[in-house]
């Protein structure tokens, strides 16, 4: 899933998200549009968002995600007259009208789907238009006015009860800590519950034959600490910012944090668990360390332990994180102690809230939905603590757009006295005026006109806190894929001639293909948006745009690592990194084979480097060996096809090893460059220090540099929100930058 605010400030793509967010979706403050209640208790299905500004003017609402538009109501020019429907509460209030369904993925074979609801625009852009395809960051509109404050939107983000379930795995309730979480969507931080009664260590009470593979350790240690609570510890490694492991209280409260290693070095640290785990796998140990469980055991996962020092209260402390009894989810789970909570308790068909479980929240003391309760949290939901609490909240209840309902919703508001009101008040709404209210709720209602397919009583999200969890996700759907191809790249035909060709991308293979990649990137941590362009576009050169995932060699002059020639993603090369691969997935490689071929490789080196003749003769010699060591079949898989799994592994593990994440997190600098044309002017690109960095650390050189900068142009488009383009006729874009959209 791609997503973002409906507004997009200028920022850098390194930058941490959360200020940004808090920058972009401003506004929502209780008694001004907050989510999920009303300042009379009553529920509100989004929020209200006020739109920033940039050199004078508000910036656009855009699309939050790729999707269909599945309603269009223009909005009524605003007049003067008192008593149009829109002048009401205050002032006037745009009712112009855009729901968009969005349909992608968060995880194998995890289809999601999706609307989000945008309401008070006073003007719609022209390429919006229902029943047509809309795509991440289009403009839908302009921010109009709410109850005469101008500058404002409505957001909403809902589903229904299938996809409720698609998106935080569970229908209902609280989440199941006594097993692990789902497998087919992980994201986000891991989390580990280490169950009461676990102990701690002032040092890892490991068996005497283990010590010295973690820090300041002796063996056989006592514990110097149980818990006598339930703990979490959470770990986020695939971030450039805040690397740690955090341990929470079950109700949230962080107890401490204590610093981890980058995920740089993830590969040794790994390779050297494995080594001392009987039948332990590289792989295996990578994925522990970074879930803190195997999503896809290649050995005796079961066996590996994961010693890591944690807080606990009043100390710190060493404690296996692969115990018995411990048991790992992501923020794909939606845990209780992030705060999230299912709330599906009030069960009649009004507006006003009367949900126990939300009133309880409020309060933080349990009683139940009483009017008395009621009042006192009616007292309290404005406060800022409050107010957090219920951003994690996922509600299901009635739309407050749906005409025929109306008095049904709020017909409670002519019978009902304020809590807070003096003992002579009268009701919120006096009988009377209750036409006038219900024609302003007709005026801005458009449910049935919309017809989602989805029943009106249904989930309600926090705009904001969905699109923060879900920006960690890094999964890409096909057709997210898809987008990442560049239309066009430069080739040299001559030297100093340059010509741009377009670029075929095969839909199918990509279908056939992205599964695979997506769990490579989320095994490695490719997930944030600047690693997944520098990724992409090397993976995507170097396949020739995925038509092939093995290097065409010329039989007649064969390169001179032949027959060790590039495949997978990033066309592993020569014998050592082979090798180097097969040994991590936990495959038997001949030492003495593995010495020769090393030697080889070498003796090829220098044969080049003096320029002699039949230089990839050391290691062609060694083939029959190779064959006799069944070595053969495992090489050819890795760039025919059959093996697509094998094929996007290699790709991550090579960049996993070799520390690409580094320079992939550098803040792009994108600088205009041209080459020239065959014939008469030049084309355009625009290159980046960090992908240059990157590029050469994977090739080996500069093949295909060029290229390789036009599709991490392309993919900086795609994936981060507002990639700078100096000099460019659109400043998000490159130079006459085309879409590919499927």
């Amino acid at each position: 899933m791609l997503i973002s605010p409906p507004f997009l400030p200028q920022r850098a793509a390194s930058s941490p998200d959360d200020p940004w967010l808090a920058q972009a979706m401003n506004g929502g403050g209780f008694g001004d549009g907050a989510f999920p209640l009303g300042s009379d208790m009553a529920w509100h299905g989004g929020v209200h968002l006020v739109a920033p500004s940039h050199d004078g003017k508000r910036l656009p609402v855009c699309a939050m995600a790729d999707g269909t538009v599945v309603y269009v109501r223009q909005p009524k020019p605003q007049t003067s007259n008192a008593n149009d429907p829109l002048n009401y509460g205050g002032g006037w209030s745009d009712n112009g009208c855009v729901v968009i369904r969005h349909e992608t993925e968060i995880g194998e074979s995890v289809t999601v789907r999706f609307f989000s609801i945008i309401l008070h625009l006073k003007r719609i852009a022209s390429n919006v238009k229902q029943g047509q395809k809309i795509w991440r960051k289009d403009e839908v509109g302009e921010a109009g006015s709410i109850y005469g404050k101008p500058g404002r939107v409505h957001v909403e983000i809902v589903c229904d009860d299938a996809n409720l379930v698609a998106l935080v795995g569970r229908a209902s309730g609280a989440l199941n800590t006594g097993k692990d979480g789902r497998l087919t969507s992980v994201f986000g931080h891991a989390y580990l519950r280490l169950p009461a009664g676990t102990p701690l260590y002032d040092t890892i009470p490991l068996p005497p034959e283990h010590v010295g593979f973690w820090p300041e350790t002796t063996a056989l240690s006592k514990p110097t600490w149980s818990s006598t609570d339930a703990l979490v510890v959470g770990i986020d490694l695939a971030r450039p910012h805040g690397t740690h492991y955090v341990t929470y209280a079950m109700d949230g409260k962080t107890i401490g944090s204590m610093p981890a290693a980058a995920d740089t070095t993830l590969f040794d640290t790994a390779c050297a668990l494995a080594k001392r785990t009987q039948g332990g796998v590289g792989r295996d140990a990578y994925e522990l360390l970074r879930f803190g469980r195997v999503l896809e055991p290649l050995g005796n996962a079961a066996g590996l332990q994961d010693w890591q020092q944690v807080a606990y209260p009043g100390g710190q402390g060493w404690v296996n994180l692969h115990a018995e009894g411990v048991h790992a989810f992501s923020d794909a789970d939606f845990p209780d102690w992030c705060g999230w909570q299912l709330v599906d308790d009030d069960a009649d068909s009004d507006s006003r809230c009367d949900s126990a479980t939300l009133i309880d929240l409020i309060l933080q003391s349990q009683g139940g939905a009483t009017k008395a309760r009621r009042a006192d949290a009616l007292g309290k939901v404005a406060g800022a603590d409050a107010q957090a609490r219920l951003a994690y909240t996922i509600c299901k209840f009635p739309t407050e757009w749906e005409k025929a309902t109306i008095a049904t919703r709020w017909q409670w508001l002519t019978k009902e006295t304020p809590p807070d009101a003096g003992p002579i008040a009268g009701p919120y709404l006096k009988p009377e005026d209750f036409p006038r209210f219900k024609a302003h709720s007709e005026a801005l209602c458009f449910w049935e006109d919309a017809d989602l397919g989805i029943p009106s009583k249904h989930w309600h999200f926090h705009p904001r806190e969905f699109v923060r969890v879900f920006r960690q996700c890094g999964w890409l759907s096909k057709d997210e894929m898809i987008q990442l191809f560049p239309k066009t790249a430069m080739r040299e035909a001559a030297h100093h001639q340059w010509v741009s060709e377009p670029i075929t991308v095969l839909p199918r293979t990509v279908a056939g293909y992205h599964n695979e990649l997506n769990k490579a990137c989320r095994r490695y941590g490719i997930v944030t948006p600047l690693r997944m362009a520098a990724f992409y576009a090397n993976a995507m050169v170097e396949t020739q745009w995925f038509a092939r995932l093995e290097e065409r060699v010329n039989n007649a002059h064969p390169p001179r690592y032949y027959p060790w020639n590039g495949r997978g993603f990033m066309q592993l090369t020569w014998p050592d990194n082979y090798i180097k691969y097969w040994l991590f997935i936990g495959r038997d490689v001949d030492d003495d084979l593995a010495s020769r071929l090393k030697a080889a490789h070498k003796e090829v080196e220098r044969r080049h480097k003096h320029h002699l003749p039949n230089e990839n003769e050391p290691l062609a010699v060694l083939e029959a060996t190779v064959a006799a060591a069944h070595m053969k079949p495992w090489r050819t898989e890795t760039g025919d096809g059959t093996r697509i799994d094998i094929s996007a592994d290699t790709a991550g593990t090579f960049w996993a090893w070799n520390g690409f994440a580094k320079n992939a997190d550098t803040e792009p600098v994108n600088q205009r460059t041209s080459k020239p044309a065959t014939g008469t002017g030049s084309h355009m690109y625009y290159s980046s220090p960090g992908m240059r960095s990157v590029a050469v650390a994977i090739n080996g050189g500069g093949n295909g540099l060029v290229a390789r900068f036009q599709a991490y142009n392309t993919c900086e488009v795609v994936l981060l929100d507002t990639p700078a383009f100096p000099g460019s006729n659109k400043p998000n874009e490159p130079q006459d930058y085309k879409p590919r959209h499927s």
